[in-house]
């Protein structure tokens, strides 16, 4: 990390950040788990546990990511976010892991809102 960002994960803005990463590591997480429940026979859960997050990284990357090259304006950023992180616990708790699922999206979510709010660009 460069001295001129080192300044930038101080304090609550910091925290925010940090935490929203891992939500969005957990989004991925959470989307492998309930790729490889979904689907029937180990090669269909292997290729789902491993398209799934990929799709939702690739959004990411493209739409959502700080250095996305088309990061889309707010509020359709923030939408897409929601739409991840609820897809994913829906997904997650249809699969069995209902309480997994109900906290990743509503952390997910609450984590992407504290962004806008903590952390402006973020």
């Amino acid at each position: 990390m460069s001295s001129d960002r080192a300044g930038e994960l101080r304090g609550i803005a910091g925290l925010v950040l940090t935490c929203r990463f891992l939500t969005e590591l957990a989004l991925l997480a959470g989307l492998a788990v309930a790729g490889a429940r979904l689907g029937d026979g180990v090669v269909l859960a292997v290729v789902d546990a491993v398209l799934l997050p990929l799709v939702a990284a690739a959004l990411w990357g493209l739409f959502i990511a700080p250095r996305a090259r088309r990061r889309l304006p707010e509020p359709a950023r923030f939408t897409v976010e929601f739409v991840l992180f609820a897809g994913a616990g829906l997904v997650l708790a249809l699969t069995g892991w209902v309480v997994a699922g109900s906290a990743l999206a509503v952390v997910g979510i609450g984590f992407a809102a504290l962004t806008r709010v903590y952390a402006e660009g973020g």
